[in-house]
């Protein structure tokens, strides 16, 4: 198993398309950052406290916004800080959407090749390839954490007068909670791009998750769970991608327990799923 793992490890460190989508990040970071920064000094005080408002879920949107959506919850008067632009790209999915496109190459890679027929033709269980490729999945979400607050670091340093990181207990808490979100997420984009086998409706599939065009879905599933005599149950609330969105800066123990949760039983049931179509598969 071991041997596996390490295997994984070395072909994703291999990969072109990890350091190619790195690299964009750390550029798209960048410019996000600059506009962010010019549309600061824009805002007024009241336009500051509306965007304030709805970055931490005080002001509700009236329509449901498809696409990505990146709002800094800066209070008014205070300094952008790393953390309130890390928050902003996290909930408005913008890191999550580099992070699906690899797990899609990464996860049909070799596929089709004749190394991993050879490969499954010597291992007892063929289900543990799909155990190593969560593993290197794991490995690869907490790297781009680690670079993310790295370049967002350097970001805030060169476009912002001062350098204000944030509550650092607070940061620790919210980004291990989303690291382990992204984690599930990328399974989940795993288990679609291995059984699909389709590098083009996976991908599709993928970037969709992260631009919200399932709340319409979700949305019909409210429906038809309130006309089951089914109050105040949303479907999105128990989605991983729900509870990226809906994470707040500080973390209340229902919000951790339920993100926990839902991103364990994905995972879960997610890699059972792939295993299983895997190991019965002709490959």
């Amino acid at each position: 198993m071991l041997n596996m793992i390490r295997m994984e490890l070395y072909r994703m460190f291999k990969t072109k398309s990890m350091y190619v989508i790195w690299l964009v990040l750390a550029v798209g970071i960048l410019f996000t950052t600059g506009l962010s920064a010019d549309e600061m000094k824009t805002y007024t005080m009241e336009e500051k406290q509306e965007m304030y408002e709805y970055a931490t879920g005080q002001r509700e949107s009236e329509t449901v916004n498809l696409g990505m959506d990146v709002t800094v919850p800066t209070k008014p008067g205070d300094t952008v800080s790393v953390f309130d632009l890390f928050y902003g790209n996290i909930k408005g999915k913008f890191l999550a959407l580099f992070m699906v496109i690899f797990a899609v190459l990464y996860s049909t890679a070799d596929m089709t090749s004749g190394f991993v027929k050879n490969i499954a033709g010597q291992v007892r269980d063929r289900r543990r390839l799909v155990f190593a490729k969560g593993v290197s999945l794991f490995v690869y979400t907490v790297l781009t954490m680690l670079i993310f607050t790295g370049i967002q670091t350097i970001s805030n340093a060169l476009f912002f007068d001062e350098l204000v990181f944030g509550p650092v207990k607070e940061f620790l808490q919210y980004a291990g909670i989303q690291t382990l979100l992204h984690f599930a997420l990328l399974i989940i984009v795993m288990c679609i791009a291995i059984v699909l086998r389709n590098n083009v409706i996976s991908m599709m599939l993928s970037v969709c998750l992260c631009m919200n065009v399932l709340v319409i879905f979700y949305s019909f599933l409210d429906n038809l769970i309130a006309k089951a005599h089914i109050k105040n149950f949303h479907v999105l609330e128990y989605t991983v991608t729900g509870n990226i969105s809906f994470l707040e800066t500080n973390v209340t123990a229902k919000m951790a327990v339920t993100a926990l949760a839902v991103s364990i039983a994905f995972i879960i049931v997610m890699i059972e799923v792939c295993s299983t179509v895997f190991k019965k598969r002709d490959i």
